[in-house]
Order: C-alpha cells, then structure tokens, then sequence
C-alpha cells in the first residue's frame, strides 16, 4: 500500500500498490522517481527486489535487482545515484555499500563502512553521505558517524552522535544534519533490549560536532522524516 499527501488540499490519497509486499526496506528520491529498495516479506525473507515508482504515470516497475538481498538497510540519493547502506543479510549485519546508476539500470559495490551497521540513519550533506548509529553485528547500539566521499570513494569517521541508537531518523536542514528518535541502549536492562527515543541532535559539519536540541514531544522508534 501507499499513500500520497496533497498540501494543497490538505489530504490523503491511495497511489497503485507496490507489486511485492516490503518491511523493514528503504525508500529514496532519484531524479523525480521514487525506489522502494530490498526489506523482507511475508515469508520473513530478504529481498533483492527493487521497484521504481513514476508519478506521472502513477505505476511501479522493477528495476536491477539489489547484488546482496538485505534489510533493515538504509538509502540515500547522491550524485544521480542511490546509495544502498548496510542492513542485515542471512543473520548478519553489514558494512557493505552497494550504488545503482539508473542510466546503466545496473548496481556496483562501493567501498564498505568501518562497522557493520544495521538499522543506520543516512543523509547527504554538502555532496557527501552520512551514515549515523545502527546497530553491530552483535547487536549493540552504536554512536559512531562515518561519511563517504564519492570522489575518492572512501569513508572516514567524524565526530559520534552524543547518544547511541539505532533506528534513526535522519534528514538535513540548513546545511546541517539532525538525527532524531530512534532505539538506544538501556543499561538496566539485563535483556539488553533498547528504549526508544526522543532525543534530537544536530550535527555542524564546520565545526565537525553535535548538539543536542529540544527532543520530540514523543518517543519514536524508526521515524520516516522529511524536509519540507
């Protein structure tokens, strides 16, 4: 299923359903087109499969298949390509990095992250992709950042976020970069289950650090955020 959202009339509307059911998979804009990329199914298996909606025809297609099916994986346009960022894969989580060039209709491995992550936040900031937090490939929350620049295809770290979490929401705003929400560790949990979040910060990539900045109203777990 998915819904579109009208400004100007204030409502909500049905577009044409996906062709394959997705959770846990990642969405971005590329060139005026939306992708709805990897996740799983019913069937609790990984998918490969990424389909291309064009609203001006109001239709879904599928595009090249992800080279490594994957969820709980994040993506993010840069360049006129989209950038497919860790996940999770046959129990594992991932570092890899995987970009698809829809002129080509065809994807490549790019050099991976430092750290597997799962459940990352990403966001493109000043031509450049960050990926925030997530989770290990033994499940703890991370604060780490990494940023990848496309010219030299190479990541390195910058500064972490104050409160490490994964399930991030992500978005930029103003030249700078907020991380919002989320799961982040409990230490008087013995199960070491996560608690969500409401906490906000704000990173400044000329000052390479974070800032804390009034939390949400509510705790929210895996938020989608935008910039509008």
């Amino acid at each position: 299923m998915v819904e579109r959202y009208d400004l100007a009339t204030k409502s909500w509307k049905a577009v044409a359903p996906l062709a394959t059911p997705h959770e846990t998979h990642a969405v971005a804009v590329l060139d005026g087109k939306l992708y709805a990329v990897g996740g799983k199914n019913d069937d609790d298996g990984h998918l490969s499969s990424v389909e291309q909606y064009d609203p001006a025809t109001n239709a879904w297609e599928a595009v090249a298949l992800l080279p490594s099916a994957r969820n709980y994986h994040a993506v993010a346009a840069l360049d006129g390509q989209l950038y497919a960022v860790g996940g999770r894969s046959n129990g594992a989580s991932l570092s890899s990095v995987e970009r698809y060039d829809p002129a080509l209709n065809a994807w490549e491995a790019v050099a991976p992250m430092a750290v597997e992550r799962s459940r990352p936040g990403v966001a493109v900031l000043d031509g450049k992709l960050y990926a925030l937090g997530g989770n290990d490939d033994d499940g703890y929350f991370l604060s780490s950042v990494e940023r990848y620049d496309p010219v030299t295809n190479a990541w390195e770290e910058v500064a972490p976020m104050a409160a490490a979490r994964a399930a991030v929401g992500v978005a930029v705003l103003d030249g700078k970069l907020y991380a919002l929400g989320g799961e982040n560790e409990d230490e008087a949990d013995e199960e070491d289950e996560g608690v969500i979040s409401r906490t906000v910060e704000r990173y400044d990539p000329a000052t390479n650090a974070w800032e804390e900045v009034a939390p949400m109203v509510t705790a929210r777990h895996s938020p989608c955020v935008a910039v509008l």
